[in-house]
């Protein structure tokens, strides 16, 4: 069965409309995974920053509490303190950015649909005529 012309012409146009709305979908998961990460980014930054601060004013006063008992080992101690909590930082970090949805995970999957849907609709169905000829 051969498609008319006008049948083609509308099966195209509505494959280019849904190639528009998919690049649409796309376009707006991409702004939201921005959005989302502009947002950890300046959290992590502000998180940061404040973290330094904090460290630099614990460090010192520890030091000057703790100098009189063990001296010169009270700042390798700190660093040593302080290497630990930064790798528990970056676990924690790590796994939170491990837990989050893929990018374009949503179009992906409608792209594959559409694949599918596509795939099906292209491939003539098989009378049993045909399957026992070609046995």
């Amino acid at each position: 069965m051969a498609l008319s012309f006008e049948a083609a012409r509308r099966a195209l146009r509505h494959l280019g409309q849904l190639a528009l709305l998919r690049a649409d979908l796309a376009a707006e998961e991409l702004a939201l995974a921005r959005r989302q990460w502009v947002g950890w980014f300046a959290m992590a930054l502000s998180a940061f920053a404040l973290m330094v601060v904090a460290l630099i004013a614990a460090g010192a006063w520890l030091t000057l509490v703790l100098w009189d008992r063990l001296g010169a080992l009270t700042p390798g101690i700190l660093a040593l303190l302080f290497g630990l909590a930064t790798a528990l930082l970056l676990r924690t970090l790590m796994q939170g950015a491990g837990a989050a949805a893929s990018p374009l995970a949503q179009t992906r999957a409608a792209l594959r649909e559409d694949y599918e849907s596509l795939a099906i609709a292209l491939v003539p169905e098989r009378t049993s005529g045909d399957e026992e000829a070609s046995r």
